[in-house]
């Protein structure tokens, strides 16, 4: 399974996704950019990555088809319902 990483251009936020294009990424807010970073190949993690540390992950974006993380969200009612971001520790 190819996910896809992108950037916003304006934020340190991230996002994974399985559509190449990043079209089903919702914005942050009204500016939000975001750019293709690279594709992550999951049946090829590089050694040093456990994929068990990624079945949550995954799972989050076979049923979401994306995952938000180090977003900046100011206000989450103006996303999809149920959509997923791990929180900036």
């Amino acid at each position: 399974m190819l996910i896809y990483l992108f950037r916003n251009e304006a934020t340190d936020n991230l996002a994974l996704t399985i559509d190449v294009t990043g079209q089903n990424i919702p914005p942050i807010t009204p500016s939000t950019d975001w750019l293709f970073v690279e594709a992550i190949d999951t049946v090829r993690f590089p050694a040093t990555w456990d994929p068990s540390d990624f079945r949550c992950l995954l799972r989050r974006l076979r049923v979401d088809g994306f995952y938000l993380f180090g977003a900046d969200v100011k206000d989450p009612k103006n996303l999809p319902a149920d959509w997923a971001r791990l929180q900036r520790q």
